[in-house]
Protein backbone atom coordinates (compact mmCIF):
# COMPACT_ATOMS: atom_id res chain seq x y z
CA UNK A 1 0.00 0.00 0.00
CA UNK A 2 0.98 3.63 -0.37
CA UNK A 3 2.55 5.67 2.43
CA UNK A 4 0.12 7.19 4.88
CA UNK A 5 -0.65 10.13 2.58
CA UNK A 6 -1.15 7.91 -0.49
CA UNK A 7 -4.78 6.86 0.05
CA UNK A 8 -5.77 10.47 0.80
CA UNK A 9 -4.11 11.72 -2.40
CA UNK A 10 -5.73 8.92 -4.38
CA UNK A 11 -9.16 9.75 -2.95
CA UNK A 12 -8.81 13.44 -3.80
CA UNK A 13 -7.58 12.67 -7.30
CA UNK A 14 -10.44 10.27 -7.87
CA UNK A 15 -12.99 12.82 -6.67
CA UNK A 16 -11.67 15.39 -9.12
CA UNK A 17 -11.52 12.91 -11.99
CA UNK A 18 -15.00 11.53 -11.38
CA UNK A 19 -16.43 15.01 -11.03
CA UNK A 20 -15.08 16.16 -14.38
CA UNK A 21 -17.32 17.25 -17.23
CA UNK A 22 -18.99 13.91 -17.94
CA UNK A 23 -22.74 13.61 -18.56
CA UNK A 24 -24.65 13.26 -15.29
CA UNK A 25 -27.38 10.97 -16.66
CA UNK A 26 -25.95 7.66 -15.43
CA UNK A 27 -28.09 4.71 -16.47
CA UNK A 28 -30.43 3.30 -13.84
CA UNK A 29 -29.29 -0.26 -14.48
CA UNK A 30 -25.71 0.68 -13.56
CA UNK A 31 -26.92 1.94 -10.19
CA UNK A 32 -28.87 -1.25 -9.65
CA UNK A 33 -26.28 -3.71 -10.87
CA UNK A 34 -22.98 -2.25 -9.65
CA UNK A 35 -23.79 -1.88 -5.94
CA UNK A 36 -21.77 -4.27 -3.83
CA UNK A 37 -20.10 -6.04 -6.76
CA UNK A 38 -16.99 -6.75 -4.66
CA UNK A 39 -18.52 -6.33 -1.17
CA UNK A 40 -21.95 -8.05 -1.27
CA UNK A 41 -23.22 -6.84 2.16
CA UNK A 42 -24.52 -3.58 0.73
CA UNK A 43 -28.06 -2.49 -0.06
CA UNK A 44 -29.05 -0.64 -3.22
CA UNK A 45 -30.73 2.74 -2.91
CA UNK A 46 -34.25 1.26 -3.04
CA UNK A 47 -33.60 -1.83 -0.85
CA UNK A 48 -34.78 -1.83 2.79
CA UNK A 49 -33.57 -5.20 4.09
CA UNK A 50 -31.41 -8.06 2.96
CA UNK A 51 -29.53 -11.16 4.02
CA UNK A 52 -27.03 -13.44 2.37
CA UNK A 53 -24.38 -16.10 2.63
CA UNK A 54 -20.85 -15.86 1.30
CA UNK A 55 -18.37 -18.71 0.87
CA UNK A 56 -14.70 -17.99 0.21
CA UNK A 57 -11.62 -20.15 -0.21
CA UNK A 58 -7.97 -19.10 -0.17
CA UNK A 59 -5.05 -21.37 -1.04
CA UNK A 60 -1.42 -20.51 -0.28
CA UNK A 61 0.78 -20.88 -3.38
CA UNK A 62 3.98 -19.15 -2.26
CA UNK A 63 5.53 -16.69 0.15
CA UNK A 64 7.72 -13.61 0.30
CA UNK A 65 10.70 -13.50 2.64
CA UNK A 66 11.75 -10.49 4.73
CA UNK A 67 14.02 -9.28 1.89
CA UNK A 68 11.19 -9.51 -0.66
CA UNK A 69 12.43 -12.76 -2.25
CA UNK A 70 9.55 -14.85 -3.62
CA UNK A 71 9.40 -18.65 -3.50
CA UNK A 72 6.71 -21.21 -4.28
CA UNK A 73 5.59 -23.81 -1.76
CA UNK A 74 4.15 -27.31 -1.85
CA UNK A 75 2.77 -26.94 1.66
CA UNK A 76 0.69 -24.18 3.21
CA UNK A 77 -2.85 -23.40 4.26
CA UNK A 78 -6.21 -23.87 2.60
CA UNK A 79 -8.64 -21.52 4.37
CA UNK A 80 -12.38 -21.65 3.75
CA UNK A 81 -14.86 -19.22 5.28
CA UNK A 82 -18.64 -19.12 5.37
CA UNK A 83 -20.17 -15.78 6.25
CA UNK A 84 -23.77 -15.05 7.17
CA UNK A 85 -24.70 -11.38 6.82
CA UNK A 86 -27.80 -9.27 7.24
CA UNK A 87 -28.46 -5.68 6.17
CA UNK A 88 -31.05 -3.06 7.11
CA UNK A 89 -31.70 0.47 5.87
CA UNK A 90 -32.53 2.72 8.82
CA UNK A 91 -33.25 5.77 6.68
CA UNK A 92 -32.75 6.99 3.12
CA UNK A 93 -29.07 7.59 3.92
CA UNK A 94 -28.15 5.15 6.70
CA UNK A 95 -27.73 1.38 6.53
CA UNK A 96 -26.21 -1.23 8.86
CA UNK A 97 -24.80 -4.68 8.16
CA UNK A 98 -23.92 -7.56 10.51
CA UNK A 99 -21.47 -10.30 9.46
CA UNK A 100 -20.92 -13.59 11.33
CA UNK A 101 -18.09 -15.79 9.94
CA UNK A 102 -17.13 -19.41 10.42
CA UNK A 103 -13.54 -20.16 9.40
CA UNK A 104 -12.03 -23.56 8.58
CA UNK A 105 -8.33 -24.19 7.95
CA UNK A 106 -6.48 -27.13 6.42
CA UNK A 107 -2.78 -26.84 7.28
CA UNK A 108 0.06 -28.95 5.92
CA UNK A 109 3.59 -29.14 7.23
CA UNK A 110 6.19 -31.81 6.43
CA UNK A 111 4.90 -35.10 7.83
CA UNK A 112 1.67 -33.70 9.28
CA UNK A 113 -1.65 -32.15 8.24
CA UNK A 114 -4.83 -31.14 10.05
CA UNK A 115 -8.33 -29.68 9.55
CA UNK A 116 -9.91 -27.36 12.10
CA UNK A 117 -12.46 -24.60 12.41
CA UNK A 118 -14.24 -22.16 14.69
CA UNK A 119 -16.44 -19.05 14.59
CA UNK A 120 -14.58 -15.90 13.61
CA UNK A 121 -14.82 -12.29 14.77
CA UNK A 122 -18.27 -10.70 14.34
CA UNK A 123 -18.37 -7.37 12.49
CA UNK A 124 -20.95 -4.56 12.38
CA UNK A 125 -20.60 -2.05 9.51
CA UNK A 126 -22.42 1.22 8.95
CA UNK A 127 -22.83 3.41 5.87
CA UNK A 128 -23.91 7.06 5.85
CA UNK A 129 -24.70 8.11 2.28
CA UNK A 130 -23.78 11.80 2.15
CA UNK A 131 -24.67 12.19 -1.55
CA UNK A 132 -26.43 9.79 -3.89
CA UNK A 133 -25.62 9.39 -7.56
CA UNK A 134 -27.00 12.32 -9.57
CA UNK A 135 -28.08 14.24 -6.45
CA UNK A 136 -25.57 17.02 -7.08
CA UNK A 137 -25.27 17.04 -10.83
CA UNK A 138 -22.12 15.48 -12.18
CA UNK A 139 -20.49 14.94 -8.77
CA UNK A 140 -20.05 11.33 -7.60
CA UNK A 141 -21.88 9.54 -4.82
CA UNK A 142 -20.14 9.93 -1.45
CA UNK A 143 -20.53 7.61 1.55
CA UNK A 144 -18.93 7.61 5.02
CA UNK A 145 -17.99 4.14 6.26
CA UNK A 146 -17.60 2.90 9.83
CA UNK A 147 -17.26 -0.49 11.46
CA UNK A 148 -16.54 -2.41 14.64
CA UNK A 149 -15.17 -5.96 14.91
CA UNK A 150 -15.50 -7.85 18.21
CA UNK A 151 -13.10 -10.66 19.24
CA UNK A 152 -15.71 -13.43 19.27
CA UNK A 153 -13.36 -15.83 17.49
CA UNK A 154 -10.43 -17.82 18.82
CA UNK A 155 -7.02 -16.10 18.62
CA UNK A 156 -3.99 -18.08 17.34
CA UNK A 157 -2.45 -18.36 20.82
CA UNK A 158 -5.73 -19.80 22.13
CA UNK A 159 -5.98 -22.63 19.59
CA UNK A 160 -6.63 -26.16 20.82
CA UNK A 161 -5.43 -28.10 17.77
CA UNK A 162 -1.77 -29.06 17.49
CA UNK A 163 -1.32 -27.02 14.27
CA UNK A 164 -3.59 -24.17 15.37
CA UNK A 165 -6.19 -24.85 12.67
CA UNK A 166 -9.11 -23.99 14.97
CA UNK A 167 -7.88 -20.41 15.37
CA UNK A 168 -10.32 -18.06 13.65
CA UNK A 169 -9.96 -14.64 15.27
CA UNK A 170 -7.58 -11.84 16.21
CA UNK A 171 -8.16 -11.62 19.96
CA UNK A 172 -8.79 -7.87 19.95
CA UNK A 173 -11.39 -5.28 18.98
CA UNK A 174 -10.97 -3.35 15.75
CA UNK A 175 -12.49 -0.01 14.72
CA UNK A 176 -12.45 1.31 11.17
CA UNK A 177 -13.57 4.51 9.48
CA UNK A 178 -13.40 5.40 5.81
CA UNK A 179 -14.86 6.94 2.69
CA UNK A 180 -16.45 5.57 -0.47
CA UNK A 181 -16.64 7.47 -3.76
CA UNK A 182 -18.68 6.08 -6.65
CA UNK A 183 -19.30 7.46 -10.14
CA UNK A 184 -21.51 6.04 -12.89
CA UNK A 185 -20.84 6.76 -16.57
CA UNK A 186 -23.87 5.48 -18.43
CA UNK A 187 -23.39 1.70 -17.95
CA UNK A 188 -19.82 1.97 -16.60
CA UNK A 189 -18.99 2.45 -12.93
CA UNK A 190 -15.91 3.26 -10.83
CA UNK A 191 -15.79 2.90 -7.02
CA UNK A 192 -13.07 3.81 -4.55
CA UNK A 193 -13.12 2.74 -0.89
CA UNK A 194 -10.43 3.87 1.54
CA UNK A 195 -10.38 3.34 5.28
CA UNK A 196 -8.14 3.22 8.32
CA UNK A 197 -8.42 0.48 10.96
CA UNK A 198 -7.02 0.25 14.49
CA UNK A 199 -6.85 -2.84 16.70
CA UNK A 200 -6.82 -2.65 20.47
CA UNK A 201 -3.84 -4.13 22.31
CA UNK A 202 -4.17 -7.64 23.71
CA UNK A 203 -2.46 -9.97 26.15
CA UNK A 204 -0.07 -12.41 24.50
CA UNK A 205 1.97 -15.31 25.93
CA UNK A 206 4.55 -13.68 28.17
CA UNK A 207 3.65 -10.08 27.34
CA UNK A 208 1.27 -7.75 25.54
CA UNK A 209 0.81 -6.96 21.84
CA UNK A 210 0.01 -3.53 20.42
CA UNK A 211 -0.77 -2.77 16.78
CA UNK A 212 -0.17 0.10 14.38
CA UNK A 213 -3.04 1.57 12.31
CA UNK A 214 -3.87 -0.31 9.09
CA UNK A 215 -4.60 1.57 5.85
CA UNK A 216 -6.69 -0.09 3.14
CA UNK A 217 -7.65 1.09 -0.35
CA UNK A 218 -10.01 -0.69 -2.75
CA UNK A 219 -10.49 0.45 -6.36
CA UNK A 220 -13.13 -1.29 -8.50
CA UNK A 221 -14.63 -0.66 -11.92
CA UNK A 222 -16.78 -2.42 -14.45
CA UNK A 223 -19.75 -2.53 -16.79
CA UNK A 224 -23.46 -3.28 -16.26
CA UNK A 225 -25.40 -4.81 -19.14
CA UNK A 226 -29.02 -3.95 -19.89
CA UNK A 227 -30.18 -7.14 -18.13
CA UNK A 228 -28.30 -5.91 -14.97
CA UNK A 229 -25.57 -8.52 -15.31
CA UNK A 230 -22.43 -6.79 -13.95
CA UNK A 231 -18.76 -7.59 -14.51
CA UNK A 232 -15.73 -5.79 -13.15
CA UNK A 233 -12.18 -5.83 -11.83
CA UNK A 234 -10.71 -4.64 -8.55
CA UNK A 235 -7.43 -4.04 -6.75
CA UNK A 236 -6.76 -3.78 -3.01
CA UNK A 237 -3.69 -2.58 -1.14
CA UNK A 238 -3.17 -2.97 2.62
CA UNK A 239 -0.42 -1.41 4.70
CA UNK A 240 0.02 -1.74 8.46
CA UNK A 241 2.95 -0.31 10.39
CA UNK A 242 5.07 -2.22 12.90
CA UNK A 243 3.39 -3.46 16.05
CA UNK A 244 5.11 -4.23 19.32
CA UNK A 245 5.20 -7.26 21.62
CA UNK A 246 6.49 -6.87 25.19
CA UNK A 247 7.27 -10.61 25.51
CA UNK A 248 10.98 -11.25 26.19
CA UNK A 249 12.91 -11.28 22.91
CA UNK A 250 9.90 -10.22 20.79
CA UNK A 251 10.11 -6.44 20.25
CA UNK A 252 8.72 -4.84 17.09
CA UNK A 253 6.58 -7.01 14.82
CA UNK A 254 6.12 -6.13 11.14
CA UNK A 255 2.51 -5.55 10.11
CA UNK A 256 1.03 -6.92 6.87
CA UNK A 257 1.69 -5.06 3.63
CA UNK A 258 0.37 -6.59 0.43
CA UNK A 259 -1.54 -5.99 -2.80
CA UNK A 260 -4.36 -8.07 -4.32
CA UNK A 261 -6.09 -7.93 -7.71
CA UNK A 262 -9.12 -9.79 -9.02
CA UNK A 263 -12.26 -10.07 -11.12
CA UNK A 264 -15.90 -9.94 -9.99
CA UNK A 265 -19.37 -10.57 -11.41
CA UNK A 266 -23.01 -10.33 -10.34
CA UNK A 267 -25.98 -12.15 -11.89
CA UNK A 268 -29.56 -11.07 -11.01
CA UNK A 269 -31.67 -14.18 -10.56
CA UNK A 270 -34.82 -12.07 -10.25
CA UNK A 271 -35.81 -8.75 -8.63
CA UNK A 272 -34.99 -10.05 -5.13
CA UNK A 273 -32.14 -12.54 -5.54
CA UNK A 274 -28.65 -12.08 -6.95
CA UNK A 275 -25.61 -14.31 -7.25
CA UNK A 276 -22.10 -12.82 -7.02
CA UNK A 277 -18.60 -14.22 -7.48
CA UNK A 278 -14.99 -13.04 -7.16
CA UNK A 279 -11.57 -14.46 -8.03
CA UNK A 280 -8.39 -12.84 -6.76
CA UNK A 281 -4.68 -13.31 -6.17
CA UNK A 282 -2.09 -11.69 -3.93
CA UNK A 283 0.55 -10.07 -6.12
CA UNK A 284 4.14 -11.24 -5.55
CA UNK A 285 5.60 -7.75 -5.94
CA UNK A 286 8.94 -6.68 -4.53
CA UNK A 287 8.48 -4.68 -1.34
CA UNK A 288 4.96 -6.05 -0.80
CA UNK A 289 3.85 -9.02 1.25
CA UNK A 290 7.13 -9.39 3.13
CA UNK A 291 6.98 -12.26 5.63
CA UNK A 292 3.52 -13.03 4.24
CA UNK A 293 2.09 -15.96 2.25
CA UNK A 294 0.77 -15.28 -1.25
CA UNK A 295 -2.67 -16.78 -1.92
CA UNK A 296 -5.26 -17.42 -4.61
CA UNK A 297 -8.89 -16.85 -3.63
CA UNK A 298 -12.39 -17.47 -4.95
CA UNK A 299 -15.70 -16.45 -3.44
CA UNK A 300 -19.42 -16.81 -4.14
CA UNK A 301 -22.35 -15.01 -2.53
CA UNK A 302 -26.11 -15.42 -2.64
CA UNK A 303 -28.05 -12.31 -1.62
CA UNK A 304 -31.78 -11.77 -0.97
CA UNK A 305 -33.18 -8.24 -0.65
CA UNK A 306 -36.57 -6.64 0.01
CA UNK A 307 -37.48 -3.22 -1.40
Amino acid sequence: MCPSGGPRRLAVALLLALGAAWPADAAAQACCGASGLVIPARLRVYDDYGFGVQATERQTYGSLAADGTYSTTSTGDLVTEQDLFAMARLSSRVQLALLVPYVETYRRIPGQSQWGGFFGDVTVNGRFEVAHTGEHGRWPALTILAGLTAPTGRAPDQAHDALGTDAAGTGSFQVNVGLEVERLFQQWFVTFDGWVSKRTSRASPGGRQSFAPRLTALLAGGFVFTNRLAVGAFATVIDEGNGHDTAPGAGDVAGPRYATAGLAGAVPLDESWRLQATASADLPLGGWGRNQPTTLGIGTSLVRVWP
